[in-house]
């Protein structure tokens, strides 16, 4: 029997590693389902789900078998824990069950390879570690009532979540990486398996702690070792790598070619290359450029024609891997690691030109930065002359509800946008949409031209001629 101390601090260090499962889950499966509201509500569902049925199936466990019970689970979560959430894991989950349930309705979507992801490895996870307080209420001294008991365990346990919150996403992720995140909670939970089997005297001892070594060897390689190998940085928002391809090098963030540069042109990719074109077509000499999304900073890479360029990511991490392995120099601008939507909530500053090239990975914008709101604010940080250069990955031929309310959004949110397009394939392509900033003196639908007036050869004229006088 443990000691309440001890069953305490059972407790605590088990409600740290619970929060620190779904803190990861929602960070490794961001490269291949994205960050959204509904990938979240997911990935909680099933975690309170699971935690429910913990406490439900702990609570049946006869008093006398709970220590070992105890111990099997700590260890089961260690080996799942460690092997299960690592990066090569997770990748090779997800793009089987792509390529099984390629061309099939409903089970091709992303959203249901992730409630197959937290079903089949989350949820066993959070199940096992949340039978954690029942068990450990076999404790409680005998002249403590139930309700108190129940109480300070879960209560404990609770505070190991908020803790477990707040030191897996803000210092172990920031500070360590991913990897490393993975290895000390499975570590805590280890520590956890060495306070159960202190006070016990059992034959299994030797095998538990045997399990429990190589699961933390196994977790070394497959969080730390082998990351390490395949990216520049993990972050608490990316998986980063550099990769040489012909004639230049590519930027991959979260399984999405983010960038590309020519070794000899440092010309980028050919929408790159449109929205510098784009940029460029003005003097831009003195003005100021925000590019929110920076990528690998390929925009300014070949010359900034004089223009002040601003670059914005919320990955700090970003520009060290950009500066030291992409582009070999530093960027040519300034750098802020801040969300772009507030930043341009609390910054006032107008902008000549900017740029929207926000993803979190090849095909998913980020969910509050892809709205009327958002593309509004953009407007209004524009000079009275200053235009927005927005990329969005859409259908060209707007043949799809996502392609089209797209289209309307952006444009109702600016005064005129036209749009120049990569390709005209029927499938997501990279549209560069060219904007005006939104103003009350224009008209947000310019009129028609009918059969009964001049004015479309007249406007045509006069446009022609303004044209040429350039």
């Amino acid at each position: 029997m443990f000691s309440t101390k001890r069953a305490y601090l059972i407790l605590l260090l088990e409600g740290l590693a619970s929060s620190g499962v779904q803190m990861v889950t929602i960070r490794q499966t961001v490269a291949f389902v994205g960050s959204s509201v509904l990938c979240t509500s997911i990935i909680i569902s099933c975690f309170l789900g699971a935690l429910a049925l913990g406490y439900f199936f702990g609570g049946k466990t006869a008093p006398e078998k709970f220590s070992r019970a105890l111990l099997f689970n700590l260890v089961g979560a260690i080996a799942l824990f460690g092997i299960g959430l690592s990066y090569p894991f997770v990748s090779m989950f997800f793009l089987s069950i792509a390529d099984i349930s390629y061309g099939l309705p409903i089970l091709g979507n992303p959203l249901v390879h992730l409630f197959a992801f937290c079903l089949l490895v989350m949820s066993p996870l959070v199940f096992l570690l949340g039978q954690t307080v029942p068990l450990l209420l076999n404790t409680a001294d005998q002249e403590t009532r139930k309700s108190e008991a129940a109480g300070s365990s879960t209560a404990i346990s609770t505070v190991g979540n908020v803790v477990g919150c707040l030191l897996t996403s803000l210092v172990l992720m920031y500070f360590l990486g991913v990897g490393y995140s993975i290895l000390v909670n499975c570590m805590i939970l280890s520590f956890c398996v060495l306070l159960v089997l202190r006070p016990e005297k059992t034959v299994l001892k030797p095998m538990l702690l045997s399990i429990t070594s190589l699961s933390l060897a196994v977790a070394f390689v497959a969080n730390v070792r082998m990351p390490n190998q395949l990216f520049a940085a993990t972050t608490p928002y990316s998986d980063i790598r550099v990769e040489a391809t012909d004639g230049g090098k590519r930027l991959v963030i979260n399984r999405s070619s983010a960038s590309f540069i020519d070794a000899e042109t440092r010309h980028g990719w050919p929408y790159i290359e449109m929205m510098k074109s784009a940029i460029f077509a003005d003097d831009v000499a003195g003005k100021d450029i925000l590019v929110l999304g920076a990528g690998g900073f390929t925009l300014s890479a070949e010359d900034t024609k004089g223009a002040n360029f601003t670059y914005l990511d919320i990955d700090p991490m970003l520009k060290s891997v950009a500066e030291g392995d992409f582009l070999g120099e530093p960027i040519k601008g300034d750098f802020i690691a801040q969300d772009a939507r507030a930043f341009l909530l609390t910054n006032e500053k107008r902008w000549d030109v900017i740029v929207v090239d926000l993803y979190t990975n090849a095909a998913t914008i980020p969910m509050h930065t892809a709205t009327f709101e958002f593309f509004s604010l953009v407007s209004e940080r524009l000079t009275g002359n200053g235009k927005a250069v927005l990329n969005i990955a859409a259908n060209p031929r707007l043949t799809d509800r996502y392609s089209q309310t797209m289209d309307n959004t952006v444009r109702q949110a600016f005064s005129r946008c036209i749009t120049d397009i990569t390709s005209y394939d029927d499938s997501l392509q990279n549209l560069v949409y060219l904007c005006g900033k939104r103003s009350s003196g224009v008209d947000r639908v310019a009129r028609a031209y009918f059969d009964d007036t001049t004015r479309v050869t007249v406007d045509g004229y006069l446009s022609a001629l303004h044209g040429s006088a350039r």
